[in-house]
C-alpha cells in the first residue's frame, strides 16, 4: 500500500511540530514521554487520510480522549492542527463522512467538559466551530471533486462512443477492399489466360501484380480488422492516402483500364480521414468503370483549392451500363462518404460519352 508524498510530508511536519511543542514549549502535571508517545501516533496517522480516511479520524480523536482524561487538557498545540486536518480528510475521502460528525461530537464533549481552561459560551463553542469549518470546506471540496470526476467520466465516455463510432465507420472499408481488390485480381486472372500461351513472360507479369494485390489486400484487411476490435494494439499500419495513388492507378491500368493521373494546384497535407475517404471514391470509381464502362480509358484528376479538395474519376467508356444495381451500391457508398465531410458530390454521363463521378470535399483550415 503506497502513500502520497505530500499525506507523508503533511505528517512528517507534524510529528516534529507536535513533538517539539511536547518537549520544548509545554509544561503541565503529566508524563511528557507519554504525551510524545500519543502525539506521535496522532500525527503519523495523516499518512493514512486518503488510503484508510476513518484511520486518520480515529487515531487522533481516541488520542485527544485519552490526553484528555489522563492530564485533563494538557495536550500540545500541534493537536489542534491533526485534528483539523483529519476532520477535512474525511469529509473529503470517507465513504460515509456524516458518521465524523458523530465521532467528533462524543469527542468535543469530553475535551471540553474535561478542560479546565473552558470558561463561558464562547470557550464551549470555539472548537465545535473550528472543526465544523473543517468538514465544511472539505466537504465542499468532494462535491468539487465528484463533478470534476463525473465530467472526466463522460470525456472518458465521449471519447470510447467517438472511438466506437469510427471503428463502425471503418469497418465499412471493407466492402471496398474486398470489391476492388477481387475485382482486379479476377480480371488480372482472365488477362493472364489470355497471354499464357502465346507471352508466358507477359502471364508471370499478371500473375505477380495478382500475387501482389492479393497480399495488400489481405495486409489492409487484417489491419482493417484490427480496427474494430476493442483489444486491437494501439500501434497499426497507416490507411491509404492520396500518396497511395499511383499504385491503385498502376494496378487498375494492368488489370485492364488505362487510367491517368493528374493533379491540379499546390498538394498540402490534409487531415488522414478525408484522405482516406478521398482515396476510396477514387477506388470505387475505377473499380465501377472496370465493371461497367467495357473498354475504355480513364482519368482521375485531384484539384488542391484554398477550401476544397475536388476529386474527379471519368472514363470515356459506355455510360448506359451504369444503371444497373451494382453501380447505384457503389453511388451511395461514395455519398455516404461525401456527406460525412459535409461535402458534394455529382455523378452522371458525360455529354461526349463516357461517365464522369466529381467529389468536392471542404477542407479544414
Amino acid at each position: 500500500m503506497g502513500f502520497p508524498r505530500a499525506d507523508l510530508a503533511l505528517a512528517g511536519v507534524l510529528i516534529v511540530y507536535g513533538e517539539l511543542d511536547v518537549f520544548l514549549t509545554h509544561e503541565w502535571h503529566g508524563s511528557k514521554p507519554v504525551t510524545g508517545v500519543v502525539v506521535f501516533f496522532m500525527a503519523a496517522s495523516l499518512a493514512f487520510r486518503r488510503v484508510a480516511p476513518y484511520v486518520t479520524l480515529v487515531v487522533p480523536v481516541a488520542g485527544l480522549i485519552l490526553l484528555t482524561l489522563l492530564y485533563e487538557g494538557s495536550e500540545t498545540g500541534a493537536n489542534l492542527f491533526i485534528l483539523l486536518a483529519a476532520t477535512y480528510s474525511v469529509a473529503l475521502y470517507g465513504r460515509d463522512p456524516l458518521a465524523a460528525i458523530v465521532v467528533y461530537g462524543i469527542t468535543a464533549a469530553i475535551h471540553t467538559a474535561r478542560t479546565p481552561e473552558v470558561h463561558g459560551v464562547g470557550d464551549w463553542l470555539w472548537e465545535p466551530v473550528m472543526f465544523s469549518l473543517a468538514f465544511g470546506v472539505g466537504f465542499a471540496m468532494r462535491g468539487r471533486q465528484a463533478r470534476t470526476d463525473e465530467l472526466e467520466r463522460e470525456q472518458d465516455e465521449r471519447a470510447a462512443a467517438a472511438a466506437a463510432e469510427e471503428r463502425q465507420r471503418i469497418a465499412r472499408e471493407l466492402h471496398d477492399v474486398i470489391s476492388h481488390s477481387l475485382g482486379v485480381m479476377v480480371l488480372q486472372a482472365g488477362a493472364a489466360d489470355q497471354v499464357v500461351e502465346r507471352d508466358p513472360a507477359r502471364a508471370r507479369e499478371v500473375l505477380a501484380s495478382i500475387r501482389t494485390t492479393g497480399q495488400e489486400a489481405i495486409g489492409e484487411m487484417s489491419t482493417l480488422l484490427g480496427l474494430i476490435r476493442s483489444d486491437a494494439p494501439e500501434s497499426r499500419e497507416p490507411q491509404p492516402s492520396l500518396a497511395d495513388l499511383d499504385r491503385l492507378i498502376l494496378r487498375t491500368s494492368e488489370a485492364g483500364l488505362p487510367t491517368k493521373l493528374e493533379v491540379e494546384g499546390k498538394p498540402r497535407p490534409l487531415p488522414a480521414a478525408l484522405e482516406l475517404s478521398a482515396y476510396r471514391i477514387v477506388q470505387e470509381g475505377l473499380t465501377n468503370a472496370m465493371k461497367h464502362a467495357g473498354p475504355a480509358h480513364a482519368r482521375v484528376t485531384l484539384r488542391y483549392g484554398e477550401d476544397e479538395l475536388d476529386v474527379e474519376i471519368s472514363d470515356d467508356g459506355d455510360a448506359a451500363a451504369r444503371n444497373g444495381k451494382g453501380g447505384r451500391r457503389g453511388l451511395a457508398g461514395v455519398a455516404e462518404r461525401v456527406s460525412v465531410f459535409g461535402g458534394r458530390l455529382d455523378a452522371g454521363p458525360r455529354p461526349d460519352g463516357g461517365w464522369t463521378l466529381r467529389a468536392g470535399f471542404p477542407i479544414p483550415r
